[in-house]
């Protein structure tokens, strides 16, 4: 409000008032065309952060394909994220499950800072209520847009104050149901993680735990050593609250990741496992459909599962089920994993799942101690739609003869066209055959 005054008491002409309200208006005119130009400004701004966000993540995506092993790829990350101009420091952490902190894995920029700060995912430690706390409980990227503000950062505001620290980011580095740390993002700016550009960062947690993910499967698939788990589960179908009694033999030999959270478990069963196998289709949520071929005492099934909670955090980790066996009621799994793998995470994963299941060994050996050949050497040039083509086709019985499949079964367990499956089967034979006769004997 603008007004005049004056020491005399007198009456205000008509001429002062009306100069008066020329220069409200006036003034108004210059406040609002100010407050413009400031909006103009900081929606610049915020436009040429998102567009250095936008690039650095292409940059950083383009990065890491060409990472071969974990801890490059998380160092690549916090490299080009702090290269750009929107933000001073990054850093990749994993939770200690012992302890219940979270340990840096990689980091760039503010050296130090992590010396001095504890971060934990204790519900009940204050130092786990910000950012990286509770994007690693609840799953969902989490931001604070003004740190100065917020009493999140109590725990470490001297720390905070020193190195600058004005907004931050928690993204979660997760894939196909498997958490492998948080990503954080700090600016010395306020305001520099607002919708946009949360959406996009957002992204990047998901491209690094797919690229994680695949670096692990492929360790696994060439990895000399692997960790084997075995469990045991007495009485599976009371355990999973599964009506009947699980009589006969079930063995699952082959289990074939289809796509993502889908897969096809090939196995045979005797007259009265056959009898399980239905009950656990007709029980199960994620075990969707089964079709038993062959005649005779052991007829072979093939299982549609959808889901499957071990299976997929096997699958994202490059792990396999090297026996699973119902037998006398009793469930025995033995799985695979790469030494690197987050063996407790994965065992929590299998115990959450079946509560009733018991960790039975736990031991480090050779992937290739009970045969004298190397397989993953003639598969290594497949794609992973030609591997998948390839696995479905022998386990369904495509191969036998007479055929137990056609390429029609296997079509429709791959949810593809018959000539789409053919034309997988011979570029996959094709280079398994170049594989085999280009390494034997005198080739």
């Amino acid at each position: 409000m603008l007004g005049t005054h004056d020491t005399d008491r007198r009456t205000f002409s008509d001429h002062d008032v009306t100069f008066v309200q020329s220069v409200a208006n006036t003034l108004a005119t210059a406040i609002t065309r100010h407050r413009d130009e400031l909006a103009l400004v900081r929606q610049r701004e915020q436009l040429a952060a998102l567009n250095d966000l936008n690039r650095t993540i292409r940059e950083t995506t383009d990065a890491i394909i060409d990472q071969s092993t974990r801890t490059e790829i998380e160092r690549t990350v916090c490299e080009y994220l702090t290269n750009a101009e929107s933000y001073t420091f990054a850093w990749i952490g994993e939770v200690d499950v012992a302890s219940q902190t979270v340990e840096p894995r990689a980091a760039v920029g503010a050296d130090g800072y992590l010396d001095e700060i504890t971060v934990t995912v204790d519900p009940a430690d204050e130092r786990s209520e910000g950012p990286t706390g509770r994007a690693l409980r609840t799953g969902e990227t989490q931001t604070v847009q003004n740190i100065d503000a917020a009493d999140t950062h109590d725990p470490w505001r001297d720390q905070v104050r020193e190195y600058g620290f004005r907004s931050a980011a928690a993204v979660p580095v997760a894939y196909d149901g498997t958490t492998y740390g948080v990503l954080n993002v700090y600016a010395d700016r306020p305001n520099a993680f607002e919708r946009r550009e949360r959406a996009v960062i957002d992204q990047l947690g998901a491209v690094v735990g797919h690229a994680i993910a695949a670096t692990e499967r492929k360790q696994a698939l060439m990895s000399d050593e692997v960790v084997e788990l075995e469990f045991r589960i007495e009485d599976i179908l009371g355990a999973l609250d599964v009506d009947g009694d699980a009589t006969g033999t079930v063995a699952i030999e082959h289990v074939v990741a289809v796509e993502d959270d889908e897969f096809r478990v090939f196995g045979h069963a005797d007259e009265t496992g056959v009898g399980t196998v239905d009950a656990l289709v007709e029980a199960l949520p994620h075990w969707t459909d089964v079709t038993v071929r062959g005649e005779g005492e052991q007829p072979n099934f093939e299982a549609h599962l959808s889901e499957p909670p071990v299976l997929s955090s096997l699958a994202s980790v490059g792990g396999s089920v090297e026996r699973a066996v119902i037998e006398d009621g009793d469930y025995w799994m033995r799985i695979h994993v790469s030494p690197g793998t987050d063996v407790r995470q994965l065992i929590d994963t299998v115990k959450e799942s079946y509560p009733a299941a018991t960790l039975l060994k736990r031991r480090q050996r050779s992937n290739h101690e009970d045969r004298g050949y190397r397989p993953d050497l003639l598969t290594s040039e497949l794609t992973d739609r030609q591997r998948t083509a390839l696995e479905t086709a022998y386990f369904a019985g495509f191969f036998e003869w007479p055929r137990e499949a056609d390429g029609t079964d296997v079509a429709d367990s791959l949810g593809v066209s018959p000539p789409t499956v053919h034309q997988h089967l011979r570029k996959a034979e094709r280079k398994v055959f170049d594989a085999l006769f280009s390494a034997a004997p005198g080739a």
